[in-house]
Formats: structure tokens, C-alpha cells, sequence
């Protein structure tokens, strides 16, 4: 629906005879000479007649643009044949919510604005699951040590009955789950690397993500575990950087050119060296990469920060403290207002920030005192 309004309201705007758009990399001129309701007929410098591109194969395109929410030049080849005329008319579309970034191969990488929240804590209950999908909330995170006792996979038939009929899961192995257990003093059995990419490749169908499986204060040994994932699984997962690491790390993860980096373990460290690592991060690195938030539920730093995407489970305070999320933090819920309908608003607020892509950081500075008091 969003890639038929976007490619629509272009053609309507810009797309007549004579119309002209570069190639992804700028250089190489295209013109428009003709719209039907089929097709687009574009010509080059060189073409001594039209190139035709369905514009299904288009709305198709820019489809996956918004579902993946980045991609190459090499991945749109996939989808049409005209691929260079077809990457630069998606460019020319998609630009004002769209950033355009060189890979370090020299393709050339289109990747959205705004956020994307994967709502977590959901892996033992159907029904926040129901009120995720019934509220906007398109992606979840399950956690593979809570999953991979499920014999009978009933976690995934719970996701088909309530709609879920695409790659919604952003996959975690759950080291945390562990380390959190353990400080408790609960043992829980911990994770085989070969197990978790077993179930990776098991359940393609619904994995949309997956999560390395990351060992805090071990560079080394997760880029080892990251490498084996690729290889076995036969897809990249999503590489992990902790803030407790030097940023020559990350910087080694921004040269392998991913599609997105995970920022993780800021849990472990104060609110104000977390502000210090993440300003660091988008200074140096924030032109060249998109960088996920993992496990952040502050708004305030979601908001502060240009965030590609985040995961949290703070979305349930909304039954655990009765306190609704805002733009600028929590406030309480209006009395009357039962524990169902506080996380429905909770995931409405989120869920909407994917498509907020302009103005979606915020001075909090600027912000009245009384503002929190006003939204109740």
C-alpha cells in the first residue's frame, strides 16, 4: 500500500514527458518519455528507443525498499532487468525519506529514514503477540533459549493464526536471557552455536533477522561466531557491537559493509556514558552505516540519537507500571484507562516511528517542564 501512494503521488508530481532523473551514482541521465498505466518508457543518452519498466516491477521494488527498509543496487538487478533506470527512478522516489550511501565495494546502498521498533518480551505470551499485531506492530523479537524448547513449534502456529503471514522474527539467541539467569542464581543450559543455527535455517520462513551470538567483553570470539553463523545459516546475521568495546571494533564492522549493526551491552553502563558512546558513534560512523538499538527502551534515547531501528519490552509498562510512551518519556496512564489499552497505545507510539521520517530527534531542552503533565 505505502509503495503504491509513494509511486503514485511521484507520477502525479514529476512524471510526465521529458522528465529527467539520474542513475543511483548521479552520472548517467534518464528521461521519461511516456507514463501508462502499465508502463514507464525511458530513454538514455544512448538508447535509440525506449526502455519499458512495468510499473508492477516497480511498486514491486520500492515494496521491498519499504519492507526491508535498506537495500543495494545488486539487490534491485533481482527484481528488473533494467536495473541502473529502475535503482535511479527508485532513488528519485524515494529520496526525501530515503539516505543514499557509497559500500565500500562501490555499490551503492538506499536505506530509510525513520525507525523501525521490534516489540521483544513477547516470546512466552500469545496474547502481547494479538496486541502487537492488532495495535501496528509488524516485527518481534523472540528469544531462541525461551523458543527452543518448543517441540511442536507452537510459537510459530501462534504467529500464523494471528496474521503474521510473512518474515516478521528478529531472531535473538539470548546470552543475556543467560546472564541475567545467572546472577539470580538460576542455571540455564547454555547456548550451542551449532543448535542455534540449525533452528536459524529450520525456521527461514518466519526469521526475517538474526542476531550473532555475541559474548560481552569477547570481540574475537563473537566475530568468530558471526563469521560461522554466515557460512552454516548461508545468510549474514546481524553483527553486534558492545559500548564496552573500543571503537576500532565497530570500525571494522563498518568496513565489512552490513546492512545494519546492532549496538548492545549500553545496559550494563550508566544513562550518561551510553549518551557519550552513542554521540560518538553517529559523529564518526553515522554517514556510513545503519546501527540498531538493541534492548534500548529510553525514548529519550531512541529519540536523541538517528536510530535505523531499536528493540525493547518497556513497551509493557504499560500493564507493569501503568505508564504510556511518549515522545519526550512516560507518563502515567489516565485513570480508567485498563492495562490492554495502555499497550496498545504503546505500541501505536512506536510502531508509528518507522514512518516519522523527518524531525524524529528531538531537543529536549527546548521542551516546557510541564509538557509530560500536559499529554496526560
Amino acid at each position: 500500500m505505502k509503495a503504491v501512494q509513494k509511486e503514485r503521488a511521484f507520477f502525479r508530481k514529476f512524471g510526465k514527458e521529458g522528465y529527467t532523473f539520474l542513475t543511483v551514482k548521479g552520472k548517467r541521465p534518464n528521461i521519461i518519455q511516456k507514463v501508462t498505466s502499465d508502463f514507464i518508457y525511458i530513454t538514455t543518452e544512448k538508447s535509440k528507443r525506449p526502455n519499458r519498466i512495468p510499473r508492477a516491477s516497480l511498486r514491486r521494488a520500492i515494496a521491498f525498499l519499504f519492507y526491508r527498509r535498506v537495500t543495494t543496487l545488486k539487490a534491485l538487478i533481482k527484481i528488473n532487468s533494467f536495473s541502473s533506470a529502475l535503482a535511479g527512478l527508485i532513488k528519485t522516489i524515494m529520496v526525501d525519506i530515503c539516505k543514499v550511501s557509497e559500500t565500500k565495494t562501490g555499490g551503492v546502498r538506499l536505506s530509510m529514514r525513520g525507525l523501525r521498533y521490534i516489540f521483544s518480551g513477547v516470546s512466552k505470551s500469545k496474547d502481547d503477540v494479538r496486541i502487537v499485531k492488532q495495535n501496528g506492530g509488524t516485527f518481534i523479537l523472540l528469544n531462541f533459549v525461551n523458543l527452543r524448547s518448543d517441540l511442536t513449534d507452537s510459537w510459530k502456529l501462534n504467529l500464523q493464526q494471528l496474521g503474521f503471514d510473512y518474515k516478521c522474527v528478529i531472531l535473538d539467541p539470548g546470552a543475556k536471557t543467560i546472564v541475567e539467569a545467572a546472577q539470580k542464581g538460576k542455571f540455564i543450559k547454555p547456548i550451542d552455536l551449532e543448535s542455534y543455527a540449525e533452528f536459524c535455517i529450520r525456521h527461514s520462513d518466519s526469521i526475517y533477522q538474526f542476531l550473532t551470538l555475541d559474548i560481552i567483553g569477547d570481540p574475537e570470539t563473537t566475530r568468530r561466531n558471526t563469521l560461522y553463523l554466515e557460512r552454516v545459516v548461508g545468510r549474514k546475521p546481524v553483527p553486534i557491537f558492545h559500548v564496552q568495546s573500543s571503537l576500532d571494533v565497530l570500525e571494522e564492522m563498518v568496513e565489512e559493509d552490513h546492512d545494519v549493526i546492532a549496538i548492545g551491552g549500553s545496559v550494563l553502563v550508566s544513562r550518561r556514558k551510553r549518551a557519550e558512546v552513542f554521540a560518538e558513534i553517529f559523529r564518526r560512523f553515522g554517514d556510513r552505516a545503519n546501527f540498531h538499538a538493541l534492548g534500548l527502551g529510553t525514548t529519550r534515547l531512541l529519540m536523541q540519537y538517528p536510530w535505523f531501528s531499536a528493540d525493547a519490552s518497556s513497551w509493557l509498562n504499560g500493564r507493569i507500571f501503568r505508564t504510556l510512551t511518549s515522545l519526550v518519556g512516560d507518563v502515567k496512564a489516565p485513570t480508567g484507562m485498563t492495562s490492554e489499552e495502555a499497550l496498545g497505545f504503546n505500541v501505536r507510539t512506536l510502531a508509528a516511528l518507522e514512518d516519522r521520517y523527518k524531525d524524529i530527534q528531538m531537543n529536549f531542552d527546548l521542551l516546557p517542564p510541564t509538557f509530560g503533565t500536559a499529554l496526560r
